[in-house]
């Protein structure tokens, strides 16, 4: 499939999948909902459905972020959206949010989860103000059939574990290609190999006090040594070497695949795509085993994160919506839309864990052996320093636990800003259906790279541009690093440009598409009428460049990128274009 199709199937797949009433959303509702999903994969599967469960309530789903930083920017601007969602997450990192956050433990939701989802939610003070929105399993993935081959049992313990490793290793087999030269992985295998002490009551008790600790965040000493000493010990039985501190999920993938290794890790959804490429395996999900016993417990991080905005409050009738749009995130087919139709485990106990085609976890899940992974933004790159450290011999588990503590606790440096803004353009629909800021943005991009017209989805952007000054980090939260955002700038004709929008099956004013250096006008039912260039219709035998996204072109910077570029460079962005037409 060459580029240009590429674009227009991905185009044309998000813009199907929208629906609403095109007539009615013309009216103005005061009790206009925005719900801010972390990345626009949930945008495209779960905003239409509950679009189809509540037709009438005014919804407008925005692109956000994997954390909280987008949300504080917001909150600096006092504009934090009704419903936010995160993915990587701690009551740490949500310490500013706080305060402009509601308090969801009075309501009726709470009821709907299972106790120990909510654990790791609760506030000092018993308040809380997030709630998980299903559990996806990241856990061992075996090659059963290769253990087959060679006489190995699968392991169901850790002591089995350990030792189907170095039997696996004396046959010059990889045990685990676990990719530890990414930050996710070195923190699961410090979750993962002392899960046994995470899952305690001390290890409760320092997550507790870790997530509302208003300065330091420490173990206790004693705790945290048992459990780098567990990590080490994990390392070593595992034949994890100091060459391990360079394998990237693509090289631990691969030698897996290729059967080079004999476990590897994941969640349900690579669990599946490896299945379908290794077809002449067995495949089998595997716990983390306690060190200390044989219980094995499954290692999982929630679907994302969600909470709701404290001035809902204020608003009976909009608070009533938030909770509805919770509601559906939670039934059984949010769920399903939310983790693509693979498996998760579900804390609404009236929904079922869907993990039917996942052998291997049976027990665990019999037996509510499940961890949800501890993921503050620092722990990421905390785990990497120390993992790699212990790896290669540089540090020993009780220099580990220090390293940790300190990173855990290093101030952030002030980043200086690169640009002040003069103006202030919002990210959310104006009056006439267009999008300023995003607007602004792409026409920055595309004067920048000498493109005569551009055109992406309006689901790439996820700031409006603040008046004030900007840091290069809040640049970037602009705009979503999904994997099809990268600049590609192309000669196409009139007619083709037209044919590119047509496409696009537009059912509401939400849907409409980003473009510059052109205007698109469009019916009152959302078809194409005309595309104006100049003021003119297009010209179907002409030869424009025009600036697309593109999934295939890696070697071109993100949309992102390029605008953090263009900007560190130049002093103002470009003004906001009138670039949609309705219903004339």
């Amino acid at each position: 499939m060459n580029r240009l199709k590429k674009c227009l199937v991905g185009l044309l797949a998000f813009s199907m999948v929208l629906s609403g009433c095109s007539k009615a959303d013309t009216k103005k509702d005061d009790h206009h909902l925005t719900v801010f999903l972390w990345e626009s994969r949930l945008v495209k599967n779960l905003a239409p459905y509950i679009r189809s469960q509540y037709p009438d309530m005014d919804i407008e789903f925005i692109s956000g972020n994997n954390n909280t930083d987008l949300y504080e920017y917001y909150q600096e601007h006092g504009q934090l959206p009704d419903i936010i969602s995160v993915r990587r997450f701690s009551g740490t990192d949500s310490k500013e949010l706080q305060p402009d956050l509601l308090d969801l433990s009075s309501y009726d939701i709470v009821s709907k989860y299972y106790s120990y989802a909510l654990q790791y939610y609760y506030n000092k003070d018993q308040s809380m103000n997030w709630l998980p929105i299903c559990g996806i399993p990241q856990t061992m993935i075996a090659n059963k059939t290769l253990f087959d081959q060679y006489g190995i049992a699968l392991p169901t313990n850790y002591e089995e574990y350990a030792e189907a490793c170095q039997k696996l290793n004396a046959l010059g087999i990889k045990p685990n290609s676990m990719d530890m030269g990414e930050d996710w992985s070195c923190l699961e295998a410090i979750q993962g190999g002392a899960i046994d002490e995470f899952t305690s009551l001390e290890g409760l008790e320092w997550r507790s006090k870790a997530e509302s600790a208003k300065d330091k965040i420490s173990f206790d000493e004693t705790m945290g040594h048992r459990i780098f000493s567990k990590t080490h010990q994990f390392l070593k039985d595992s034949c994890f070497t100091a060459e391990d501190v360079n394998l990237s999920i693509d090289d631990g993938t691969n030698m897996f695949v290729e059967k080079k290794s004999a476990i590897f890790h994941g969640t349900p959804d690579i669990y599946k795509t490896l299945s379908s490429q290794m077809s002449d395996s067995e495949l089998v999900r595997l716990p983390y085993f306690s060190q200390t016993s044989n219980d094995g417990y499954i290692y999982m991080h929630p679907s994302l994160n969600v909470a709701l905005n404290k001035d809902l409050e204020n608003d009976k009738t909009k608070l009533d919506a938030a909770l509805k749009v919770l509601d559906c995130m939670i039934s059984k087919k949010g769920q399903q839309l939310i983790a693509n139709g693979t498996g998760v485990i579900s804390f609404n106990p009236d929904v079922e864990s869907m993990m039917n085609d996942v052998k291997g976890l049976e027990e665990p899940l019999k037996n509510n052996n499940i961890y949800i992974r501890y993921s503050a933004q620092k722990s990421f790159a905390a785990a990497k320093e120390v993992v790699h450290g212990l790896l290669t011999g540089q540090m020993d588990e009780n220099r580990a636990y220090d390293i940790f503590c300190e990173l855990m606790n290093t101030k952030s440096d002030q980043e200086k800003a690169i640009v002040h803004f003069d103006k202030e353009y919002s990210i959310y629909l104006n009056d006439k259906y267009g999008r300023d800021a995003p607007s602004s943005i792409l026409t920055t991009v595309r004067k920048a790279y000498d493109a005569k017209l551009a055109f992406v989805p309006y689901y790439y952007f996820t700031l409006p541009i603040y008046k004030g000054d900007c840091t290069a980090s809040q640049l970037d939260l602009m705009l979503c690093h999904d994997s099809n955002t990268y600049v590609h700038v192309k000669k196409m004709s009139g007619k083709e440009i037209y044919a590119l929008v047509k496409e696009l099956d537009v059912k509401d004013k939400y849907s409409l598409p980003i473009a510059s250096g052109m205007k698109l006008v469009f019916d009152e039912n959302y078809k194409l009428k005309d595309i104006l260039v100049d003021g003119v219709s297009i010209d179907f035998d002409k030869k424009y460049s025009i600036l697309l996204s593109d999934s295939t072109d890696v070697s071109n910077p993100s949309l992102a990128s390029a605008w953090v570029s263009v900007m560190s460079k130049q002093d103002q962005p470009s003004k906001p274009e009138d670039y949609i037409e309705i219903g004339k």
